[in-house]
């Protein structure tokens, strides 16, 4: 183990390649693990501790999140500015690693928003570059097989924190700050496999170019299938609001505060369960169909979320959101790389990024006065609209691609 081997390239054969997805994958897992330890509880704490309205909460929430995504840009091209990945992970990890305690001195909305927005900044900072690491990686192997088993420990980490969350929320008697330090602890784990197990491929060159080097005007060379993909996920972002609102709207038909957490689980072990599997089919079945599937949940999930007003209903849409997540998440990332030359895969999952966030302040931010001016189900009802369109941008995606494959043959 050491902190120059983050530096440190070379070519790795298929046993070497497997053991860093593995590690990337379990990187993943414990940093899920240390994030959920915090946000299952935090949306609570923010309006019924804190006492901050709905709206306040969509800002803060979209704020970060969208800050989280922004981050990505510029982690994402110096990865490829420099052909090097892990180095900014490490930036990354350690700020995820330090911003727990920020949490846990936070006492006002204003600590609160701060933290959780540089916690946010952290995460986009490793995140385009692992997402390109894991292509790098996966140049022998499959790489929608790559992102499914990445994305089902990701999220499985997301259901031991929230069950720590659980579990520990009645140990200590709310002590959200205790809860808030010790999940720095998964986050300093996710750091030492980082240095020990991950191991970086040189950066292949895809393209013909007639200079050396990075440059701006490159993103010429990024296909038309690229930006096309880029359009449909704007849209299916707008959709994509915090979790917290589905926290919310099963508070409101029932659920009792004390089992929100477990509501979390239950997506999460939906998302888990399904993602790995969607990855394998990936390989042997066109992406843009197993989309437009996911696509489809998403629309069901919102119907059921409008129209229920019991805590069974509640759940079964909350399982139809972790189904939804399964299914597309790891997909997304597949579609982007399998798009773009390596050595503007950083660049490409930048502008990936940058659009989502966009897109996720944008939705956050109507989500939260849409739950304001028509109750827990408005959030719903405009990810309901944005659903659609999204469905519809892709038909018309995959029809056009067929009719261009169709032509040059």
């Amino acid at each position: 183990m050491s902190f120059f081997s983050l530096f440190e390239t070379q070519t790795l054969d298929k046993k070497q390649a497997r053991l860093s997805l593995w590690g990337v994958s379990w990187m993943s897992f414990f940093w899920s693990t240390s994030s959920l330890m915090v946000f299952s509880l935090l949306p609570i704490f923010i309006t019924e501790v804190l006492g901050a309205s709905r709206a306040k909460l969509g800002i803060i929430e979209g704020v970060a999140i969208s800050l989280g995504f922004f981050s990505k840009v510029f982690s994402g091209v110096i990865s490829d500015i420099f052909r090097l990945r892990k180095p900014l992970i490490a930036v990354g990890s350690i700020m995820t690693i330090l911003l727990k305690f920020v949490f846990a001195a936070a006492s006002s909305i204003g600590w609160v928003f701060a933290a959780r927005s540089i916690d946010r900044l952290s995460k986009g900072i490793r995140s385009a570059p692992t997402d390109a690491l894991i292509a790098d990686i996966s140049q022998n192997l499959h790489r929608g097989q790559s992102y499914g088993l990445r994305q089902t420990l990701y999220t499985s980490g997301a259901v031991v924190g929230s069950l720590l969350a659980t579990l520990l929320i009645y140990l200590s008697d709310h002590n959200y700050r205790l809860i808030f330090t010790l999940a720095a602890i998964p986050a300093f784990i996710a750091f030492l496999i980082l240095l020990s197990l991950v191991k970086q491929p040189p950066i292949k060159d895809d393209i013909k170019k007639d200079h050396v080097g990075w440059r701006f005007s490159d993103i010429k060379y990024l296909p038309a299938s690229f930006w096309s993909l880029l359009g449909v996920a704007f849209v299916l972002m707008l959709a994509r609001f915090s979790e917290a609102f589905i926290n919310i709207r099963a508070k409101d038909v029932g659920w009792p505060i004390h089992y929100l957490p477990l509501l979390s689980v239950g997506m999460e072990l939906v998302h888990a369960g399904i993602a790995y599997p969607i990855g394998r089919m990936a390989n042997r079945t066109n992406l843009n169909t197993l989309l437009f599937k996911g696509i489809l949940v998403l629309i069901v999930t919102n119907i059921v979320f409008i129209t229920t007003h019991s805590i069974i209903g509640a759940g079964i849409a909350a399982m139809l959101a972790g189904l939804h997540m399964g299914m597309t998440q790891g997909i997304l990332s597949t579609l982007v790389a399998e798009s773009t030359p390596a050595e503007l895969r950083g660049t490409a999952f930048a502008l990936y990024y940058f659009s989502s966030g966009i897109a996720v302040l944008i939705g956050n931010t109507l989500a939260g006065h849409l739950s304001d001016l028509i109750g827990s189900t408005g959030c719903f009802v405009g990810g309901l609209v944005f659903t659609i369109l999204a469905s519809l941008l892709l038909f018309f995606k995959s029809e056009r691609q067929k009719e261009a494959y169709h032509n040059c043959n």
